[in-house]
């Protein structure tokens, strides 16, 4: 079957449906400017899927320590042996007895819907479809799963997310919740659609608090609790997305809906900085890390895991001083990279908007064009702007105030009229 084409000539959900009518086996290829994703059929059901830039909470190991069902010490000891054997992370998962085969299938199903909801999301695109006799796939953990249930959440998802994109328009906006003390009633999620009671609406204004709040307790949905649970007056949006067990809509759908009900609110720049301060302070920092998110290092551990081999350990100990330098060294220096680059496109915004650069990283403040949290790494540091001609470049530090290549990153203007010569510009300076 010739199947080629852009999304804007035939939709996700039309290809989906294609291939399941016809029940057709092959692989379908999607690119757009950020990423190709391929997707396997066997006989018009998806039985595989991956992302050439997989998002960290697409890793099956990550999902599986958010389900928990390992802990961190077992994922790594896992990956160790995909190391050395090439083999399926799940497979080795079984065959060491870490995880039970019903677990790693629910985690691989769960990673399949993560890749394909997302390019539900996409608004152009190319395709193809390769046609195959069989495709490749872990026949004894994946069940092959049924398109037309997933073209009708997929749907569903893609109607929802303006609203939900509506009341959440800046996902590095830090939540908190209300009243800490507050007890929560949870109900069954008999209908996940019902929209009434799970306490989401699409009006122009939040709805006041429900009644039951106002007397110290409020009902809630399961997957609402855990998320609200999440909640910790210091982690972005981004943040709780890569910590949830849920996938990312239904994470953000829910922090919506706790917003809607008056459960959470976005933090002030006050009490970011007191947050910022108490984290940075060494005893508050310990418990931060080791109690609350320490699994998260596994996200890049997965990235990096020829790095894993040469780090020392003590599995018996997943309180110790090295799993603090882990999260230091991955995973709190992934944060510091991923708000030096918003940083940068703030500056973008900026020289759009002004035909200048700023001055400090105050003026985006000033600006409304980035938080004031945005321009202090996760240790407290204020970055460093420095202004070169054209161009410019944001700079932080590591966990002990030292210097870091990596975390040094610039890029040029992006200047409207004609190009001025190579000699022209401000030259260099180093501004706070």
């Amino acid at each position: 079957m010739a199947l080629e084409g852009t999304l804007r000539d035939f939709s996700f959900a039309d290809i989906l449906q294609l291939i399941s009518l016809q029940r057709k086996t092959g692989v379908l290829t999607l690119k757009n400017e950020g990423d190709v994703v391929t997707l396997s059929f066997l006989e018009g059901k998806i039985v595989a899927a991956s992302s050439l830039n997989q998002h960290p909470q697409d890793r099956l190991g990550l999902i599986l320590l958010k389900r928990g069902a390992l802990d961190e010490a077992t994922l790594e000891t896992a990956l160790r042996r995909q190391e050395e054997t090439l083999q399926r992370l799940g497979r080795i998962l079984i065959d060491y007895g870490l995880v039970s085969q019903d677990e790693v299938r629910a985690a691989l199903e769960q990673q399949i819907l993560q890749i394909v909801y997302q390019v539900f999301r996409w608004t152009d695109g190319e395709y193809q479809f390769s046609q195959e006799t069989d495709v490749d796939y872990d026949r004894d953990l994946l069940v092959p799963m049924v398109v037309d249930s997933i073209i009708m959440e997929g749907a569903r998802m893609t109607d929802e997310w303006p609203f939900v994109e509506k009341r959440i328009p800046d996902r590095e906006v830090v939540f908190r919740k209300v009243d800490p003390g507050l007890k929560l009633e949870v109900v069954e999620d008999s209908d996940e659609d019902d929209l009434d009671m799970l306490g989401f609406t699409f009006s122009e204004v939040p709805e006041e608090p429900a009644a039951e709040m106002t007397r110290g307790k409020t009902q809630v949905s399961t997957r609402q609790k855990e998320v609200y649970e999440l909640v910790s007056g210091r982690d972005s949006v981004n943040e709780l997305v890569l910590q949830s067990p849920y996938l990312e809509f239904e994470t953000c759908k829910a922090l919506a809906e706790l917003l809607d009900n008056g459960l959470i609110r976005e933090s002030t720049p006050e009490e970011l900085v007191r947050e910022l301060s108490a984290q940075d302070a060494p005893s508050q920092a310990s418990v931060f890390r080791l109690s609350g998110i320490p699994w998260l290092a596994a996200i890049f551990l997965a990235l990096l895991g020829i790095s894993i081999s040469i780090i020392p350990r003590n599995p018996l100990n997943a309180v110790s001083q090295k799993d603090q330098n882990l999260w230091d060294r991955y995973v709190l220096r992934g944060v510091s990279v991923f708000r030096i680059e918003r940083i940068l496109d703030g500056i973008d915004t900026y020289v759009l908007v002004r035909g200048v650069p700023p001055q400090s990283l105050k003026q985006l403040v000033e600006a409304g064009i980035v938080s004031r949290s945005g321009i202090v790494d996760p240790w407290g540091r204020a970055y460093r702007l420095i202004v070169r001609g054209h161009g410019a470049e944001v700079a932080g530090t590591d966990a002990l105030g030292q210097p870091e290549p990596q975390l040094m990153r610039g890029r040029a203007f992006p200047w409207d009229g004609p190009a001025t010569g190579a000699g022209a510009g401000p030259g260099v300076i180093l501004l706070d």
